[in-house]
């Protein structure tokens, strides 16, 4: 029996997921994809976008590096096919679709390349400025030198004061984070965020078969104020709207105050709307069946171009 090859190529987006928003509502349907930072347009699917290398990879004994991958794709799948019930019956959720939809959004709210990034970002300058500390004076250095040598470590090329302090002072050195690493801090958050969404109450946004449609983008759990806020913003902050595109036709709200019905028929403005939140939400890519979308700009319906011209 050949051996099954290791999957590197891992989707922070399930390819599942966003077929909901392609021609054929298949993975192997297409949709226009818009460049936020270029303008570039083309056309693809779901099996070209929301994609990196090794995202899920994981180096743990008696497991493959796709194990994670593995692991979260049949939850995934769970989560589209609530979705696909959900819109079926044009009502709200069933107790068991309702619960595989709110893990899909924490786990796409928790497990993206903005988010990794972003905490990369800090975590990288705590370990510089703990790097500036520990060569800032010579005996603090050769202190946890010692410390480290009795503490079991093996420093086989010995490295002198003047020559690590001149290292760290020119930032001579990169630092990579492991996937693996990641991916812990965002299970353990995800655990924490989940039943921060089950507080939130939900209604299901309906779209007219005859007006403006949903789009999705990379970074689809679009968080704002309800009010003009502005300042830190996340999952667990009040008077907030959350709002997740399920398919074309279909998104899901939430808020903590002042709840929406379970059931909401959408008028072209208010898809316009959450349109506007979902594209401004995208790191790099908005995703739409349609050749052009409806976002609500400056008070108004605005059409947004995104057909690929070859």
């Amino acid at each position: 029996m050949p051996k099954k090859s290791t999957a590197r190529r891992h989707h922070y987006l399930p390819q599942a997921y966003l077929a909901q928003f392609t021609d054929l509502g298949t993975k192997e349907g297409r949709f226009h994809v818009l460049e936020i930072e270029t303008g570039r347009k083309f056309r693809t699917s779901p099996k070209n976008v929301a994609v990196e290398l090794d995202f899920n990879r994981v180096d743990v004994d008696g497991h493959p590096p796709d194990f994670v991958e593995n692991v979260l794709s049949p939850m995934e799948q769970a989560a589209v096919e609530s979705i696909t019930n959900t819109v079926a019956l044009g009502d709200f959720p069933s107790d068991e679709d309702y619960s595989a939809i709110l893990h899909l959004i924490c786990l796409i709210a928790v497990r993206n390349p903005l988010f990794r990034k972003s905490f990369n970002r800090a975590r990288e300058h705590s370990i510089r400025v703990i790097a500036d500390l520990l060569t800032s004076d010579e005996k603090i250095w050769k202190y946890h030198v010692q410390k480290a040598k009795e503490d079991g470590m093996e420093i086989p090329y010995p490295v002198s004061f003047e020559d690590m302090k001149r290292f760290i002072e020119n930032r001579d050195y990169e630092i990579d984070f492991h996937p693996q690493s990641n991916l812990q801090v965002e299970l353990k958050i995800f655990s924490k965020m989940l039943p921060i969404l089950h507080e939130r109450t939900w209604s299901l946004i309906i779209a007219s078969s005859d007006g403006p449609e949903f789009i999705c983008s990379d970074h689809p759990v679009a968080l704002d104020f309800k009010s003009k806020c502005q300042g830190p913003i996340g999952l667990k902050s009040r008077e907030t709207e959350l709002f997740f595109p399920l398919t074309r036709r279909a998104g899901f709200y939430g808020t903590f105050e002042d709840p929406l019905k379970p059931v909401i028929h959408a008028k072209p403005g208010n898809v316009a709307n959450m349109n506007r939140r979902v594209a401004f939400n995208a790191e790099r890519h908005v995703y739409s069946c349609r050749d052009s979308f409806a976002i609500w700009l400056e008070g108004e319906i605005r059409i947004i171009d995104c057909a690929y011209n070859k």
